[in-house]
């Protein structure tokens, strides 16, 4: 069965916000849920229930948040199920809260360090790094003079000073 171009659009746009965000949420989930059994169990819902609820979704740079108060309510309905088994110890529903407010502070002063971090990085890149231009890679390859194979590791170059500099800022922090 094919989709239809505007379900196809809102399955890709899901599975791409889905994928960029999922390790963070996995962590996220870890620190409040026992066992890695669990985590995944909580994990699977985590994910039916984001794709259900995908419409109320408003702005895609809010899906982190949004999807941190899903995996807070599932973690919740997984701890109560837990306390009626009684087989099993289990925080309160108030301590889980209290840790999943902490994370997501957390988590956002993280994504503004992140992004402060970035920002300095990228002012240390030379003009000619920094090009903008949208061209396709031959093209671009063709300006600087470089193979298509040679533009790409000048890419990678980039990409790993980058990553150095972010790296030698965030362990100095």
């Amino acid at each position: 069965m094919r989709l239809n171009p505007k379900e196809d659009d809102t399955q890709s746009r899901f599975l791409r916000l889905y994928t960029a965000h999922e390790a963070t949420l996995h962590s996220y989930v870890r620190r409040l849920v026992y066992s890695r059994e669990d985590t995944l169990d909580v994990m699977q819902k985590i994910a039916v229930v984001l794709w259900k609820k995908f419409d109320q979704l408003k702005e895609d740079q809010d899906f982190r948040k949004w999807s941190f108060a899903v995996a807070r309510f599932e973690v919740l309905a997984w701890r109560r199920d837990l306390a009626r088994e009684r087989e099993k110890f289990v925080l309160s529903s108030d301590t889980i809260e209290l840790m999943a407010g902490e994370m997501d502070q957390q988590a956002e002063q993280l994504d503004l360090q992140q992004e402060a971090i970035l920002q300095h990085c990228l002012k240390k890149l030379t003009e000619t790094e920094m090009y903008q231009k949208k061209s396709d890679t031959s093209t671009l390859a063709e300006e600087f003079n470089k193979s298509i194979t040679g533009f790409y590791q000048w890419i990678y170059r980039i990409r790993q000073n980058l990553a150095k500099c972010a790296q030698n800022l965030s362990t100095s922090i």
